[in-house]
């Protein structure tokens, strides 16, 4: 940095010249000018300061081997040497088993730093992909539940068709063709809601079950078995696995065991009248 410092204090001094009167574009450039020599100083100057302590140890280790070579060509040993030479040396030694450390401490310090920075990464890139699969999830559930949402508002127009179906009474060709026509736009209604995921539930002949069907009414009846769904007053249905609403059904119910105890017990009373 001295060494910088001098140059820079010794430049050589500008000769004297008649100064001329400066306009506004001369004085602009001086001060350019100006400027561009005081950063080319500053700059010399860092550059400096950032290389002495390498320039040094350099020059340090140069003149000790200098000093080597030219006692082992003399062969020449004095005690002025002994006593400079081997300070030096070993001076010169513990500065480089320093700057090893030095070294190793910075690479050492360097692998964990790469090391954590690695594990940030593989970290954020698990969460990313966790919360890509997780959003691309609740997106899925998200479009089925608007969907499903959606058809279930309009379940009342197949209600309203199935009970039309049930109270209309054709009686002549123009209502045959119109209910001919109502029928064709009910199927396509239906098969249009069955691809949307629209399913019935299972209806009339099908045993009760108490998480799809709406048991209102019980009927007597021992040609079926008991909890045998007989009719369907409303219709029920899911979207996908999912129940929009259940069927409110009339199930049987059978007295077969009051029959086979009453049974039971005339075989009982004849058995013992015999006796």
């Amino acid at each position: 940095m001295q060494r910088a410092v001098q140059s820079v204090k010794h430049a050589p001094a500008a000769r004297c010249t008649v100064r001329r009167p400066l306009t506004a574009s001369s004085s602009r450039a001086v001060a350019v000018r100006r400027v561009q020599r005081l950063q080319a100083a500053q700059e010399s100057v860092e550059t400096a300061e950032a290389g002495t302590s390498d320039t040094e140890l350099q020059s340090m280790a140069a003149s000790l081997v200098e000093r080597a070579k030219l006692v082992v060509e003399t062969q020449h040993v004095d005690d002025a040497f002994t006593d400079t030479f081997v300070p030096e040396l070993e001076a010169e030694l513990a500065a480089l088993r320093t700057r090893a450390e030095q070294a190793e401490a910075s690479a050492s310090q360097m692998e964990e730093t790469l090391k954590d920075v690695k594990d940030k990464y593989v970290r954020l890139q698990a969460d990313f992909e966790n919360y890509r699969k997780r959003n691309e999830s609740e997106k899925v559930a998200l479009r089925s539940t608007v969907r499903g949402d959606t058809v279930a508002e309009l379940l009342p127009l197949v209600d309203n068709f199935e009970l039309a179906k049930q109270q209309l009474k054709l009686e002549t060709e123009g209502e045959k063709r119109v209910d001919a026509a109502y029928q064709g736009l009910y199927k396509q209604m239906v098969e249009l809601f069955r691809g949307l995921g629209l399913e019935a539930t299972p209806g009339v002949g099908s045993p009760f079950d108490p998480n799809l069907h709406d048991g209102v009414m019980r009927e007597l009846n021992n040609d079926v078995p008991d909890g045998t769904v007989l009719e369907e007053f409303r219709k029920g249905f899911m979207f996908g696995e999912k129940l929009l609403r259940p069927a409110m059904v009339k199930v049987s119910y059978s007295d077969a065991p009051a029959a086979a105890a009453d049974s039971s017990a005339d075989d009982a009373a004849a058995s013992g009248s015999s006796d």
